[in-house]
């Protein structure tokens, strides 16, 4: 596992208020927190990217169309979405470190982020990129985020994982089907 999360050329966007480094990521974006230019070239081969971290990887695909994709719980739609992200960390509980905790101080930077990032246009996007470039993975138990209506209405241009035990939050068993797709 060690050699995916050391990777330079596989880069790791993390959901909302998360940190790659807190999953063990030496190559991630944490836009959350930080001040990053999400314009810029990636120059990766491969982009992981959770829940609402997909924002950012299809906005930069669609401007360089160089890397290929791993979708995570991809969250399509704004609608309800501090609701939903109450709902989930009280089904699912939460894994939450001191470092993660801190994150949370940047909720309101992160918040007009993520607001703004919900005006690209997802799904034409998603249409956009080849065959070969994009696969979704999403957690069996995701109830407050997957759309799984939609993901489905993927599934005869791409790759679609469900990962049986999973719920949205990143966790080892979807680490071990991203392992499977990109060895």
């Amino acid at each position: 596992m060690n050699d995916l999360k050391d990777n330079k050329k596989i880069l790791f966007i993390p959901g909302w208020l998360d940190s790659g480094e807190l999953h063990g990521y030496k190559n991630s974006l944490d836009i959350w927190n930080k001040n990053i230019n999400i314009k810029k070239n990636f120059n990766v081969d491969f982009v992981i990217a959770h829940s609402a971290g997909i924002l950012v990887a299809l906005y930069n695909w669609n401007i360089h169309k160089n890397f290929k994709i791993i979708l995570i719980n991809p969250i399509f739609s704004k609608k309800n979405i501090l609701k939903k992200w109450f709902k989930m960390m009280i089904y699912e509980g939460t894994q939450y470190s001191f470092k993660r905790i801190i994150i949370f101080f940047s909720v309101v930077p992160a918040l007009i982020k993520i607001i703004k990032l919900f005006k690209i246009p997802i799904v034409d996007i998603i249409n956009s990129i080849p065959r070969d470039n994009l696969i979704i993975i999403y957690g069996e138990k995701d109830k407050y985020f997957c759309n799984k209506q939609l993901i489905h209405s993927f599934k005869d241009r791409f790759k679609i994982i469900e990962v049986r035990g999973a719920g949205h939050s990143y966790n080892i068993d979807i680490e071990k089907a991203i392992i499977n797709i990109i060895q």
